[in-house]
């Protein structure tokens, strides 16, 4: 669970991360940043029994208003989508934020690198055209730990050789460079005319894992981190904040 606070000029002047069943560290949380009980909150999940627990702990702690965003529905953004109740308000926030952190007017690419690797369609016109959506790393890493007899779990902390030597390196190898190819590869059929033709903005926890082994121009298509942050703030109180540095 990924927390900011702004300050009265729409600036993220903190941001966490937090466990998703752990109530107590919630409140210790409110009590250390300082947090008013007025405070307006504004909350997008998709996690249903973790946004009840929420919901109920800000409200015993005299929070007054709440904002949720439970599906791409309730955000603020043009979409071609079929059903967009059914899609995560997660990934819409992102397409949100990046659309008013000045995208050129061409079309881009929203990179989600977290639980799942999400690629997301942005049109010229700013209109949210779908995605896809893969296994992220540490989903992969656990499938293969659970699906077989004798692999145990892997998750790649770093850019890997392409090949290893014993079980563990093997395993660290095919996760990270096989996540690499599909990414590449989920870019690249995104446009006829090739990658290249449209911008991107990186964001996720593995964003800065594996954004450097696809991207050779790496400032022109930058990792935001609070992405989605930024796009929750934008839709429930109008604020554009600045991204807070990695």
């Amino acid at each position: 669970m990924k927390w900011a606070a702004l300050d009265p000029h729409g600036r993220l002047v903190h941001r966490t991360a937090l466990p998703l069943d752990s109530s107590p560290t919630w409140v210790a949380t409110l009590q250390e940043w300082g947090i008013p009980p007025e405070s307006c909150w504004a909350i997008a999940s998709v996690n249903s029994p973790v946004a009840t627990l929420l919901e109920a702990t800000l409200r015993r702690e005299s929070a007054p208003s709440i904002s949720w965003f439970r599906s791409a529905a309730e955000v603020p953004v043009r979409s071609t989508l079929a059903n967009p109740s059914a899609a995560g308000a997660d990934r819409a926030l992102a397409v949100l934020a990046a659309t008013a952190l000045g995208a050129k007017q061409r079309p881009g690419l929203v990179i989600s690198c977290g639980t799942a690797i999400t690629v997301e369609r942005i049109s010229a016109s700013h209109v949210w055209e779908g995605g896809a959506i893969a296994p992220g790393l540490g989903v992969s890493a656990r499938a293969l730990a659970r699906g077989t007899a004798q692999l145990p779990l892997v998750i790649p902390r770093s850019a890997p050789r392409g090949w290893g030597e014993d079980t563990e390196s093997a395993l660290a190898a095919g996760v990270f460079w096989g996540m690499v190819g599909a990414v590449r590869e989920l870019i690249r059929r995104q446009d006829e005319h090739g990658a290249e033709s449209r911008w991107r903005l990186w964001t996720g926890g593995d964003a800065d894992l594996l954004h450097p082994s696809i991207e050779e121009h790496r400032s022109a298509n930058p990792i935001i981190p609070d992405l989605v942050l930024i796009g929750l703030a934008l839709a429930a109180f109008g604020a554009v904040p600045e991204p807070l540095s990695s």
